[in-house]
């Protein structure tokens, strides 16, 4: 799958997609958060990974502005996981 500038930090695994966002601070993760999802087909599922505290509210904030349903936010370790479903 090609996203852009976001190629390389997505894979797709056991039919999800799992976007690598740790070490990037606001506004990235917002901005390659709504290029995976404009990307992908609807239904999908949407693991984001992020590191920077600040994006645990603005990624499911943008992900809900453009219609998707987020799942659950939680926090492994050292980072956290955002689940999102497009559609």
């Amino acid at each position: 799958m090609s996203i852009g500038a976001v190629d390389g930090k997505v894979v797709r695994v056991d039919g999800k997609y799992v976007v690598d966002l740790r070490g990037l601070i606001c506004p990235y993760p917002q901005l390659y958060t709504a290029k995976v999802i404009k990307s992908v087909e609807n239904g999908a599922m949407v693991e984001v990974l992020v590191d920077y505290p600040q994006s645990c509210q603005t990624v499911p904030a943008l992900a809900s502005r453009l219609g998707c349903s987020v799942i659950d936010v939680v926090q492994a370790d050292g980072y956290w996981v955002i689940r999102i479903k497009k559609g």
